[in-house]
């Protein structure tokens, strides 16, 4: 059934949330709305004070329907929603009565009006809970496939091709960070290599019929080192691109931001297997973000070092030589929670201000995210007492202290900690 509503007299029935979609459509088709509730919602009762809509605050009458083109019931009783389809239907007048078919007169799709494009679901009115299930998916993911509309013309682009792997960059672990194209030879791979770093809300991302393997448990592989783990990795990574695979090597963060993903590019270049590097956010950028740390700052810093906070066996002494680091930028350092004495002792040795701000965020961009912020003074008290546990961020730096901590309103699951020691001491 097809009919104009534009310029015609349109009565809802309702003032809650299904009510308001209903006034939205009709608005945006030029219809003239009138609302009758008893409880109306703030946002209907900001469009009737706009002049937007007409709204009468009180139960449904008949004669409400009088001159009437088109009417839709949208309440929560059932008897209401009735009266208001039988009234309609002695006028001759079209109505829609939400979660009830035999009601209704005509159906309405649930749609989603994206982004560059509009999506109508309808199962007929045999199913609506279906179908607003559908139309909440398309909402939750409706950035994604606006890029994906943008990038239509390369959608296949987007899947792996056979005999090839794939360094994937996994982000910080928000699912919602990962770029599009990561997403893409995700859900297409064949083969999914991945360490305890990635969440499972992003390996669920991949089809149920590929292959997962993790060679690492939280630095740990049955027994054997760092070494041997690697060329397991490398290992699995040439047998299944060899026998045709789409693989993804999955890494947490930036594959090529000590995620040894140079390694790994280098070993399958030398037996001449194909291969590609898709960047993802490092764990630096996510985690500040998520916790409101600025990198730099025209004021504050105005550069910015990534430091490797645990060394490999094979190397006999530390990398980084504190004296030469600049002190008047910020300092990103991964894999430093458990070191956080040696930390602390080796830069203030090399001349950093023990007054030096510094944040730790673990689990960063996660729900499980908690902050930590404190003095460089503080650093190693700190970690201890708060079992800051991997995987774990620590900033340093005067830009880290820009922004101050909100002591009330956090998000749910994020704890921020102050450098009061006494503090956190009594609080333990």
């Amino acid at each position: 059934m097809f009919f104009r509503v534009g310029g015609k007299n349109a009565l809802v029935v309702g003032g809650g949330a299904v009510a308001e979609r209903k006034i939205r459509s009709l608005l945006a088709c030029g219809a003239s709305v009138t609302v009758v509730a008893k409880r109306i919602s703030a946002e209907v009762r900001r469009m009737a004070r706009s002049g937007s809509i007409r709204a009468i605050p009180c139960s449904f009458r008949d004669d409400y329907l009088n001159d009437m083109g088109i009417a839709f019931a949208a309440t929560s009783d059932a008897g209401v929603n009735r009266a208001v389809s039988r009234g309609a239907k002695r006028r001759g007048i079209p109505v829609n009565v939400a979660d009830s078919p035999d009601d209704c007169t005509f159906l309405l799709p649930a749609v989603v009006d994206g982004s560059g494009f509009i999506a109508a679901i309808s199962t007929n009115g045999k199913n609506p809970g279906a179908a607003k299930a559908i139309r909440e998916f398309l909402e939750d993911h409706e950035a994604e496939l606006s890029v994906r509309m943008e990038r239509g013309r390369r959608r296949t682009a987007l899947r792996g091709k056979p005999g090839k792997v794939y360094i994937v960059g996994a982000g910080p672990g928000d699912p919602d960070l990962l770029t599009v194209r990561a997403l893409g030879l995700l859900r297409s791979a064949d083969v999914v290599i991945y360490d305890y770093l990635v969440p499972e809300e992003i390996l669920s991302l991949a089809p149920r019929k590929a292959k997962r393997i993790c060679y690492s448990r939280r630095g740990r592989t049955s027994g054997h080192g760092a070494t041997m783990k690697q060329e397991a990795v490398h290992s699995a990574m040439a047998r299944f691109a060899r026998d045709g695979k789409s693989v993804v090597r999955l890494k947490s963060g930036d594959p090529l931001i000590f995620g040894r993903g140079g390694e790994e590019a280098e070993f399958l270049t030398t037996r001449g297997i194909p291969f590609e590097i898709v960047p993802g956010i490092t764990a630096a950028a996510g985690c500040a973000a998520a916790a409101n740390l600025p990198l730099t700052h025209r004021d504050l810093s105005s550069c910015l070092m990534f430091i490797a906070g645990h060394e490999t066996a094979e190397k006999k002494s530390p990398a980084v030589d504190w004296m030469r680091i600049p002190r008047n930028g910020t300092i990103a350092i991964y894999m430093g929670a458990s070191r956080a004495f040696r930390l602390e002792r080796d830069m203030v040795r090399a001349g950093f201000p023990p007054d030096t701000p510094i944040a730790i965020v673990e689990n960063g961009t996660r729900r499980s995210q908690r902050v930590i912020r404190g003095l460089l003074g503080d650093l190693s008290l700190l970690a201890e007492k708060m079992e800051v546990r991997s995987p774990a961020m620590l900033f340093v730096g005067n830009s880290i202290g820009a922004i101050a901590p909100k002591e009330t309103g956090s998000e749910p699951g994020v704890s921020r900690t102050t450098s009061d020691v006494e503090k956190i001491g009594g609080g333990a």
